[in-house]
């Protein structure tokens, strides 16, 4: 059985849109470029589920010397998850086509556990046979246990899986531990590569039939 595994963020979901992106520095009070570069440096706790939602604003806030009661942190951990909703439905078109050929789909994602329960209720959730998330396992990618602790839960042997991911620094994690990855640009270059190494939905309903 050949699993394909995919990212979300940047994969299945858009980058924000800039109107989106423009909410959370807003909010904060601060410029753009003063309030990226402290989100992205206090991430990987969140991330990993090590710091809760309020403790990973504040963080970032008293980064940027900005004050953070418990009314605007409740306010950003809402809008943090909203940014990062935006589906590329091309993805998720895919995905139904890749699931309807009898291909099964698991989700591999560094995702704070709010962002993680979100995606878990869209419907095409139901997609994946597995969804694994960093704050559930309390591992993060490109770590090398992530992907070990991925190839045990589906019971498969590195060479049965694909991962598609937008970060090289993940695929090629992957690819180190004898799995078959993709660096994903768009929808047409994935299906380039799905058709190129014969895992095309066309080609998983051919085999099926």
């Amino acid at each position: 059985m050949q699993w394909i595994v995919f990212d979300y963020a940047g994969v299945i979901s858009l980058a924000p849109p800039e109107h989106a992106g423009a909410l959370l520095p807003q909010t904060v009070g601060v410029e753009p470029e003063r309030f990226w570069p402290a989100y992205w440096a206090h991430r990987p706790p969140y991330d990993l589920g090590a710091v809760t939602a309020a403790d990973f604003w504040r963080e970032v806030c008293g980064h940027l010397n900005a004050p953070a009661d418990a009314d605007l942190v409740e306010v950003l951990v809402a809008l943090d998850v909203r940014t990062w909703a935006h589906i590329n439905e091309e993805t998720v078109g895919l995905l139904a086509e890749l699931t309807g050929g009898g291909t099964p789909l698991a989700l591999l994602s560094n995702a704070p556990i709010e962002l993680a329960r979100m995606v878990d209720e869209r419907p095409w959730a139901s997609l994946f046979r597995h969804r694994l998330y960093s704050a559930d396992l309390g591992l993060v990618k490109p770590s090398p246990e992530i992907f070990h602790r991925l190839t045990a839960r589906l019971g498969a042997a590195p060479r049965d899986v694909l991962f598609v991911d937008d970060r090289e620094e993940n695929v090629r994690a992957a690819e180190a531990l004898g799995i078959r990855s993709v660096l994903f640009t768009d929808v047409a270059g994935l299906r380039a590569d799905l058709a190129r190494l014969g895992l095309s939905p066309v080609a998983g309903a051919r085999a099926g039939g």
